[in-house]
């Protein structure tokens, strides 16, 4: 797995390499280009990832709610991570900072229901 996306990422760059020296308006379309084709090379071994966690879900007798927010969290930290990355390598630095901090704002939002769970779950501990 690992080779198939480091080979992938090796002609990613040599193609935004070349598009950069002879049609730099285009190198940002090859970078993004390059991203999808590892995502979706990714997504048979996320699949699994997100099963095995959901077994451990069930056997663990976790609230679904918290799992789902979790799984939620993690695909927000890493769209957010990818397209701050792709707006710094379009020269957007800026872009990629606001990006960053919207997504971190969007990340504590969806915590908040694991908070809750957490106090529920603790209150019930003290009650006791």
């Amino acid at each position: 797995m690992i080779f198939r996306i480091v080979g992938i990422s090796l002609i990613g760059v040599i193609v935004v390499l070349v598009l950069r020296s002879a049609k730099p308006e285009f190198a940002v379309f090859a970078t993004i280009a390059t991203g999808i084709v590892i995502l979706v090379t990714l997504t048979s071994s996320l699949t699994q990832v997100i099963l095995a966690f959901d077994g451990i879900v069930e056997k663990s007798g976790i609230d679904e709610g918290i799992f789902a927010a979790v799984l939620k969290i993690i695909g927000i930290g890493y769209l957010t991570e990818y397209s701050s990355s792709i707006a710094n390598d379009a020269g957007c630095g800026s872009i990629a900072e606001k990006l960053q901090l919207g997504g971190k704002v969007v990340i504590f939002l969806v915590s908040i229901s694991i908070v809750t769970s957490l106090v529920d779950v603790v209150t019930k501990l003290v009650n006791l």
